[in-house]
């Protein structure tokens, strides 16, 4: 059961602090997919190897994503942003909801026709803080990825991103390793789920990047809205070719 802050102080002898305006109504909100055909997805700059549309001239392939490549427009945005074609992919093949900065839902196309799937969501935007595709090591995390839910200051673990950050960069050293790896080739006994998979590649800022698995099980609360319903919502990032 949620309490709304401002009867929660009350109750307490607290002052309110006044809630962002789109932290307030994401509280309140179901989780908005924006459904969209393969063809509204191609043009706004994303080809799906399943969906059977002519690809893009940029394939994920380098990332360890071969279903998915990206126009030449949509890398062009995300590249003026630091992003390269690596840290992009990984971004976009990323199970992921909301920025771990700011609590801001990101636009998230729905894609009815791979419903079955975990794939059937792809985020348009993404944050800047994921251009270097090591988003545990750069966000400023406050925020869950996956539901609305603004972490407690124990529930903030940098230091694992830190930890990761060296045994990666030593692994890639002592074995001049490039290519798609899954965390479990460090040893060690180490395991998270929070990686889908990491990819070393002299194109990334620190040399390896990571697409972020979501856990298992439930997802939050959802409804799938078209895009001119989504743009009107004030608790949502928006894709990026597009504003209010």
């Amino acid at each position: 059961m949620k309490v709304h802050q401002a009867v929660l102080c009350a109750a307490i002898g607290l002052v309110a602090i006044p809630l962002p305006s789109y932290e307030v109504a994401a509280q309140e909100s179901k989780l908005a997919l924006i459904r969209m055909a393969p063809a509204e997805l191609a043009a706004h700059g994303i080809s799906v190897r399943e969906l059977r549309t002519p690809p893009f001239p940029n394939s994920c392939q380098v990332a360890g994503n071969p279903r998915l490549s990206v126009s030449n427009e949509f890398l062009a945005h995300f590249k003026a942003r630091g992003f390269s074609l690596e840290s992009l992919c990984l971004g976009i093949s990323s199970h992921i909801h909301f920025d771990p900065e700011t609590g801001r839902q990101l636009p998230l196309v729905h894609l009815p026709e791979l419903a079955r799937s975990r794939s059937a969501n792809i985020p348009l935007n993404l944050p800047d803080c994921f251009r270097n595709a090591v988003p545990y090591l750069e966000c400023n995390v406050k925020y869950d990825t996956w539901e609305f839910y603004r972490l407690k200051p124990d529930e903030i673990d940098r230091q694992s991103a830190i930890k990761l950050d060296a045994l990666v960069r030593k692994f890639i050293e002592s074995r001049q390793f490039s290519g798609v790896f899954q965390i479990q080739a460090l040893g060690q006994g180490i395991f998270d789920s929070r990686y889908e998979w990491l990819l070393a590649s002299p194109a990334l800022q620190h040399g390896y990047g990571y697409a972020l698995h979501g856990p298992e099980g439930d997802d939050p609360e959802s409804e799938e809205v078209d895009l001119s319903t989504y743009r009107k919502k004030v608790d949502v990032g928006l894709p990026w070719n597009v504003s209010r």
